[in-house]
């Protein structure tokens, strides 16, 4: 049967009018919550949850995607401050020395049902990177409207004992986060939720940026990959996601990388000093009803 191009424009037309689910995300290094520190005092504990909490109230979000969380209980009881939030999934990654759990920890909490969740260490390979990523497949309001994956990172630091090698080591280890990355997006999008997935949201801290302050191709990797920046069209004035220290000038780490999802743009929310050495990001993302489930657009595959 052959569609004419008016039939076209009008069932587009129909989608733009429908009802819109709209998703407030945030996404924020808490620097080692709580307490500031890897061995804080109970009394810095207590300033820097009440400061967080405040900020995480404020802003309501129903994606929060947590970074340097100590673990599941004080990240789950940081989601609850706001009403229906509750953690879903948080890392347990271990110390170098096997001994414990490292203080890092990385947590996705959702105000929607969650079909799916995990979190796992990145691959062994010849640059094999610290840490891993917490995934969870959220489900959209309506069972036909699909899911969204969210994926919270906290990629290889800038550490180093300021060699050019050492530089070089920890560019690759990105890199090879961004490229395991994309083959999990694949798997996720061909496989375990084909035909179903709505967007595909990758956020948190990266310790990188697209100013060519670094020499790794982290980012170039996801968007070529078929990710969106959301701080692409933003002023670096705007998205200076990290304080700064003394030694060090503000810059941007922070990342919310979308697929699927359109070309929108994130924004910094205010958050008092004490509360973190990093900025919280915020994005809203739009969903118009679906009420047939073979109208839900497709996600062109990771890498394709």
């Amino acid at each position: 049967m052959k569609i004419s191009r008016l039939s076209v424009l009008l069932s587009a037309l129909a989608l733009a009018a429908a009802p819109a689910t709209e998703l407030r995300l945030m996404a924020w290094n808490v620097e080692w919550y709580p307490g500031g520190t890897m061995n804080p005092q109970p009394e810095k504990a207590a300033a820097q949850t009440k400061l967080v909490s405040e900020v995480v109230a404020r802003e309501n979000p129903d994606i929060f995607v947590g970074q340097e969380v100590r673990n599941w209980q004080v990240f789950a009881d940081l989601a609850a401050v706001v009403p229906g939030l509750r953690a879903v999934v948080v890392s347990a990654y271990r110390n170098e020395n096997g001994s414990g759990l490292w203080p890092q920890q990385v947590g996705i909490a959702s105000k929607l049902p969650v079909e799916a969740t995990w979190a796992e260490a990145w691959k062994q390979t010849a640059d094999t990177p610290p840490r891993g990523f917490s995934f969870a497949a959220v489900n959209l309001p309506a069972p036909e409207t699909g899911v969204l994956l969210v994926y919270g990172v906290h990629l290889k630091s800038n550490r180093s004992d300021g060699s050019g090698e050492a530089d070089a080591a920890n560019f690759k280890m990105r890199e090879e986060s961004a490229h395991q990355l994309l083959k999990h997006v694949g798997e996720m999008e061909n496989a375990m939720f084909k035909g179903r997935v709505r967007g595909v949201v990758i956020a948190g801290d990266i310790n990188t940026n697209q100013d060519g302050q670094f020499a790794d191709k982290t980012l170039e990797i996801l968007t070529t990959g078929g990710f969106h920046n959301t701080w692409a069209d933003v002023p670096q004035a705007e998205r200076l996601s990290w304080r700064g220290s003394s030694r060090y000038k503000a810059t941007t780490f922070d990342y919310v990388l979308t697929k699927g999802l359109g070309t929108g743009k994130a924004r910094l929310a205010e958050a008092p000093e004490g509360a973190s050495d990093h900025w919280p990001v915020m994005i809203t993302f739009s969903f118009p009803e679906v009420k047939d489930a073979a109208a839900v657009p497709k996600v062109k595959p990771a890498g394709e």
